[in-house]
């Protein structure tokens, strides 16, 4: 693991003992949430990873059901770990996107340009999702839910943006008024891979099952906060939206979502609960910067 991703485990550790810090008021207080919490946290972690791993099943399926993207599950359970680890310590996020673009093109010697195009796709599931649940049950919970609707609401927007023909042809427009003609050339050839891969998504059957997959992954994550809530009487559907508002505010500016994604949860969660969901969360997070490490090991020997 390099300085830079040692340097930004520490951003994010810092921001994220100051937003908890700002929750409870009193720093002390965490520690005596986790004691509480003890073998709870684990039983989460667990469930946590357990999703992650059928988002891996998520990812094989998509690039296998592709003609020129060739992965084995194992393989695809090293790069979605390295992209949740990337994910984890950048903002928004972006991080994660990139690191599974690269690991896809690595792995199967997909052209660069339809590897970002199944990222983005791993990507568009984790989001669309919670954003259209999102947008939809925010405007129940008004004004406390503001920032969800307009996060959730811009999400949608964006991917609308990403799938739109128009704006690529705007896009390949401004690059080829500029830079050489060699990377021009290079450029608009992976921006036209990356949009025609994204036309997968008019496939019904590979659609559906993704999204039931997607579904799947997030039944799992209700359950790892059912865990922590020991005998509280909080609903299933209730913890489900709550994550659902977890992921439309992933998006805010900060790694992990810090800050963004604790304000979804405590709109219908407690407190405490809302700490040990999230600690466990990132820290699942960054743990998976195992696979970081033994993924760079892999390559460099390759």
């Amino acid at each position: 693991m390099n300085r830079r991703n040692l340097l930004m485990i520490a951003v994010l550790l810092i921001i994220m003992i100051a937003v908890l810090s700002i929750i409870t008021e009193n720093p002390i207080k965490i520690i005596y949430i986790i004691y509480k919490g003890n073998i709870l946290l684990l039983y989460s972690f667990l469930l946590i990873t357990l999703s992650e791993i059928i988002k891996s099943f998520r990812l094989y399926y998509i690039c296998n059901s592709l003609k020129k993207c060739k992965i084995n599950f194992i393989e695809a359970m090293e790069i979605q770990f390295n992209g949740f680890f990337a994910g984890t310590i950048t903002p928004g996020n972006f991080g994660g996107v990139f690191t599974i673009a690269g690991l896809i093109s690595k792995y199967s010697q997909t052209p660069m340009g339809e590897a970002f195009g199944i990222s983005s796709l791993q990507s568009f599931f984790d989001g669309i999702i919670p954003s259209v649940v999102s947008f939809v049950l925010s405007l129940y919970y008004l004004p406390k839910s503001i920032g969800i609707t307009i996060f959730s609401f811009l999400t949608i927007i964006f991917w609308i943006l990403v799938f739109n023909v128009n704006i690529k042809n705007l896009f390949m427009k401004l690059i080829s008024k500029i830079g050489k003609d060699n990377i021009k050339q290079r450029i608009i050839y992976e921006i036209d891979r990356f949009q025609n891969l994204l036309r997968v998504a008019g496939n019904k059957k590979i659609i559906i099952n993704s999204i039931a997959i997607t579904l799947v992954a997030y039944i799992i994550q209700v359950f790892s906060i059912r865990i922590l809530l020991k005998n509280l009487d909080i609903t299933y559907l209730n913890i489900f939206i709550a994550l659902m508002f977890n992921y439309s505010m992933a998006s805010f500016p900060t790694p992990a979502g810090e800050g963004g994604a604790e304000y979804g949860l405590a709109l219908l969660l407690p407190l405490n609960v809302v700490i040990l969901w999230r600690l466990t969360y990132v820290f699942s997070g960054l743990i998976s910067g195992g696979f970081s490490y033994l993924t760079f090991k892999k390559l460099k020997k390759s």
